[in-house]
């Protein structure tokens, strides 16, 4: 008799982790006490709205929503791609008709970036690179009348954050990924002025009005970290209002225009302040411990979610003066979210003597030195931070030490340590990765041989390189969408983010014979342990070329090396089925090489 394996205790066990459902994106209805957002309940992330204290989806879709805007007349702009492409195309449902129509862009080739809709509720501002698929211009759809543009004809990547009045909208646009502006644009004239123009490096972003003449934004300028300003449009400067040593990652203004909403990262934690608009009284609210994102002030308070260890993810409502409460009950799958472990943020001595930050998870059961698995962040402008990481819990649970290091380059500690890994000094970066594992054995914490890693897109890319320059320390890897060969993935990625990927891993045409030394192709002679490699094949960011190179090169030098291809994904893997079943199969590739690494 054929007995399913997923009836086995542990690995159903391992499956319900996989399969809890996440609620995210929340975005408050200003006209009434109402706030949508994406959860993945029905399999893939779609719209659901919040009302009346009940909850809903908003219509039946079948492709994946990335973000969604609504305006003061009900309609809400959409944005969805295909099988994880990020092609992402337009389209307008109308709350109170029922109806929904398509904005621009058919999925397939153009990228349509969900923007701001006007004070009226009847135009949303967005940008498209549908002229010449790099460059995103400014275009207007004007509900019942269609798309006009472009009305600005704009360079590179651009995303609209709002209107400020009738006639302007600011946009922000990226010269680098660490290094933004802010522009006003006239949707009438097509005039464009950057109202941040600076020298150096500053990243400008998240502009959020007071009124027609002044507005807040975010900004480093001048500064380690990111902090809160105010633009005043009439005497065409701007100037710091709250100053802290951490950056603030999202604000938002009430209704009222009185009072303000911002997150501020502590180590990897958030903490959700309320202010006055002239920040003279910050309090702050008792949020649920963990990340907390997407802060949308409307009428029924503050929304923002929030994913951490004994939350899940899900989106909550606050109001000065109260206790936070839950928008949102995604299933859990009968998983007791109060029994995960909460990761310590701790220092760690690196190669060089350099005090790097890195998470830690500590199993509840065994005795150390544990089976340990490093988890390596994306980006690399990322951080490790203490959100609802299924893979951590899952391990954690299954009686293994979870490492996740911010090496440098890392987010979150300061303009400077976000470069200390830029081109040359990538394999400064990758010695911090080898140097925690070494920090964790010289506290009994793990042994060295007993140690997975595995990490995705640039995570990919680190977990290959750690392999190959320390390869003693670990007993098998598991590369997700990574980066093997920086000069093809240059080549190959999206045009519309070549320039920016140069900034950050060097122009092929001048700096060759470097890329290929930081380069995983070039070490994977080095590798001796079992590896695992998962690429979507629809990814337009790392394309699955790489993928296929590394594995023919793996399997050329006799190297053992087990291929997932995923067909209906992209970078990453998005859908709730191939989450668990993908996933599922990492972590028993895992289990299996570092547990009988443990025994033989």
């Amino acid at each position: 008799m054929y007995v399913r394996e997923e009836y086995d205790p542990l690995w159903l066990e391992v499956r319900r982790y996989l399969s809890i459902r996440l609620a995210k994106y929340p975005r408050a209805m200003k006209s009434e006490q109402a706030v949508l957002f994406l959860s993945d309940v029905t399999g893939v992330d779609s719209p659901w709205i919040w009302r009346d204290g009940s909850v809903d989806p908003l219509l039946p879709l079948d492709d994946r929503v990335g973000g969604l805007e609504v305006s003061s007349s009900s309609l809400v702009a959409l944005a969805s791609d295909v099988d994880g492409n990020e092609r992402w195309r337009l389209e307008v449902y109308d709350m109170r008709r029922g109806t929904l129509g398509s904005i621009q862009g058919d999925g397939r080739t153009s990228i349509n970036n969900v923007g701001a809709w006007s004070s009226d509720g009847l135009v949303h501002a967005f940008t498209s690179n549908i002229r010449n698929g790099v460059d995103f211009d400014l275009y207007l759809y004007v509900h019942g009348k269609g798309v006009r543009g472009p009305v600005a004809v704009l360079e590179g990547m651009n995303s609209v954050s709002t209107w400020i009045s009738e006639r302007y909208v600011l946009v922000v646009h990226s010269n680098t990924n660490l290094d933004r502006d802010i522009y006003l644009v006239d949707v009438v004239s097509g005039e464009v002025r950057n109202l941040t123009k600076h020298e150096g490096e500053a990243d400008n972003r998240s502009p959020v009005p007071l009124d027609s003449s002044r507005f807040l934004f975010l900004t480093n300028a001048d500064q380690e970290f990111t902090n809160i300003a105010v633009y005043d449009l009439g005497r065409g400067d701007w100037k710091y209002v709250y100053r802290s040593p951490r950056d603030v990652e999202a604000l938002d203004v009430s209704p009222g225009g009185m009072y303000v909403a911002f997150v501020e990262n502590y180590e990897g934690f958030s903490r959700l302040y309320v202010s006055t608009v002239d920040f003279s009284e910050v309090v702050l609210v008792d949020a649920p411990q963990g990340v907390a994102a997407d802060v949308s002030w409307g009428a029924a308070g503050i929304a923002y979610s929030v994913s951490g260890p004994r939350v899940g993810q899900e989106v909550f409502l606050a109001n000065p003066g109260s206790a936070p409460r839950a928008v949102t009950s995604s299933p859990k799958f009968g998983l007791r979210m109060e029994e995960m472990v909460v990761p310590e943020h701790v220092w760690y001595e690196s190669w060089d003597g350099m005090r790097i930050p890195a998470l830690i998870y500590r199993p509840r059961t065994g005795k150390p030195p544990y089976p340990a698995v490093v988890i390596v962040h994306g980006g690399p402008e990322s951080q490790a931070r203490p959100s609802f990481d299924m893979l951590a819990q899952i391990f954690v649970r299954l009686g293994f030490l979870v490492l996740l290091p911010n090496f440098r380059g890392s987010t979150g500690y300061g303009k400077t340590f976000v470069h200390l890994d830029d081109r040359e000094r990538r394999m400064d970066s990758l010695r911090d990765i080898g140097a925690l594992v070494v920090w964790a054995e010289e506290r009994d914490l793990l042994v060295r041989g007993r140690v997975a890693i595995t990490g995705a897109s640039y995570g990919g890319y680190a977990t290959l390189m750690s392999l190959a320059l320390f390869p003693d320390y670990w007993s098998c890897g598991v590369e997700r969408v990574g980066i093997v060969n920086l000069v093809t993935f240059i080549r190959n990625t999206g045009p519309w983010r070549r320039k920016y990927r140069i900034y950050e891993y060097g122009d092929p045409d001048t700096m060759y014979d470097v890329m290929m030394a930081l380069s995983p192709i070039t070490y994977l002679d080095r590798i001796r342990v079992p590896l695992m490699v998962v690429h979507g094949r629809n990814d337009p960011r790392v394309p699955v070329s790489e993928a296929e190179q590394l594995v023919r090169r793996m399997r050329e030098l006799g190297k053992e090396v087990v291929y997932v291809e995923i067909g209906d994904e992209g970078h990453g893997v998005a859908k709730v089925r191939n989450r668990t079943s993908v996933y599922a199969e990492v972590v028993r590739f895992i289990v299996k090489h570092t547990l009988s690494a443990e025994t033989g």
